[in-house]
């Protein structure tokens, strides 16, 4: 799904303004020669840009953000800038068309920058969300030969090749190349990933992020959706991958980079 305009024009630079100019520390992660920083949106952040907790708690868009991810858990939030073909590595694995998860689950992006054609913009198969006879047998198939495939793919991320999507009965992915100030909304069990480009690429976004268990049989009654959680939850992760990284027991991939306006500043 595509909004554009979300925001009134001069509204829309201001809030841009605003976010790109917080000096809240972030993190980046570096994934083949990709780059992502990211800026998790927590109370500090909210009280520093208003408009952004207006815009993120208002009806319409939390009205949407449940209807893609199916539950009405409130996703996490983070500004995130994402730097390809930057870095010396192999080829971001994101450019690799897959599937997040085989449940509904929401990604959603308020670009706060254009992303032409050669921006390594957001690329979706329509319709693949649909767990149709065909998608869950080659679910099965997949799962069945997940000795064979890659790591992304052992991690419940499977990766589908495009010469794979006629016998799915699904079309070629679409290229979401969108101007600054438009939404895209997504349910990303279906098939999607950047698109490729032969140039280094920089796009600045606010990044919505749900995955509810698929194994609870409603869609509310959540205790993370309370505000005084919610608002927290992003930077809670963070201090808690770091915590259990400490003592061995799980690997931080996201590491300190500093003032977020000394990142994504030219």
């Amino acid at each position: 799904m595509v909004v554009p305009d979300v925001l009134p024009k001069a509204q829309f630079e201001a809030l841009k303004q605003a976010i790109i100019e917080s000096g809240l520390e972030c993190r980046s992660h570096q994934q083949g020669d990709t780059i992502t920083t990211r800026l998790a949106v927590g109370p500090e952040l909210l009280r520093q840009v208003p408009a952004l907790a207006q815009l993120i708690e208002s009806a319409w868009w939390t009205g949407l953000m449940a209807y893609v991810a199916s539950t009405r858990a409130k996703p996490l939030y983070y500004i995130q800038a994402i730097a390809g073909g930057v870095a010396d590595g192999p080829a971001d694995p994101q450019l690799e068309l897959h599937s997040d998860t085989f449940q509904p689950s929401l990604k959603a992006w308020l670009f706060l920058t254009d992303v032409p054609d050669d921006g390594r913009p957001l690329t979706y198969v329509a319709g693949s969300h649909r767990l149709t006879p065909g998608r869950i047998a080659w679910e099965r198939r997949k799962s069945i030969e997940i000795d064979q495939a890659d790591r992304l793919s052992q991690r419940g991320s499977l990766r589908v090749r495009p010469d794979e999507l006629p016998t799915l009965g699904l079309p070629q992915p679409t290229h979401f190349a969108v101007s600054a100030n438009s939404l895209v909304v997504a349910d990303t069990c279906g098939f999607h990933a950047r698109a490729p480009s032969d140039r280094p690429t920089l796009r600045i976004e606010l990044w919505a992020y749900s995955r509810r268990s698929p194994f609870l049989p409603w869609t509310g009654l959540d205790l993370m959706a309370w505000r005084p959680i919610a608002i927290r939850r992003a930077q809670w992760l963070g201090s808690i991958v770091d915590w259990l990284d400490r003592r061995g027991w799980k690997k931080q991939q996201w590491h300190a980079a500093g003032p977020w306006r000394d990142v994504v500043r030219p």
